[in-house]
Parts: structure tokens; sequence; C-alpha cells
């Protein structure tokens, strides 16, 4: 079993949960605070698996990357709409 911090546990579980209520009510805020919440997550994985599995660890970090060029993407075009 994998030992990961309280904060980390927690902070998933939020952001679970944030997921969970952005899918049943589709608003807009709740879709960018759902990527950048899932962003932390895949960052802070790969953090942790740093040491351990380097390949995993960039596989993550380009994950979240990834995350976080979509939801600036969608904060733009919202903005300029």
């Amino acid at each position: 079993m994998k030992n990961r911090p309280l904060w980390f546990n927690i902070f998933s579980v939020a952001a679970l949960s944030v997921a969970v209520v952005n899918v049943f009510t589709h608003v807009a805020f709740l879709k960018i605070i759902t990527i950048l919440c899932l962003a932390v997550v895949m960052a802070s994985l790969g953090t942790f698996e740093l040491k351990k599995n380097r390949k995993m660890a960039f596989i993550l970090f380009g994950v979240a990357a990834f995350q976080v060029y979509v939801s600036v993407e969608m904060i733009y075009v919202a903005a300029t709409k």
C-alpha cells in the first residue's frame, strides 16, 4: 500500500467530489476548478513518483501541464466571447 500524506488524501477527495458535482451540474466555474484540482493532483503524484519511477513522473507532469493549458485556453475563450 502506498503512503500518501494526509493533505494529499483530503485534496484528492475534495477534487473528486468537485468533479462529480461538475458532471451533474455542468457549471462553467466548476469545470475550471475541476481541471485545476486534477492538475494539482497529477503534479503531486508526479513529485511523489519522481524518485521511484522517473518515466511515470514525467508522464504525470505532462498530463498536469496539458490540463493547465486547457484551463487557460478555456478561460481565454470565455473572456473573449
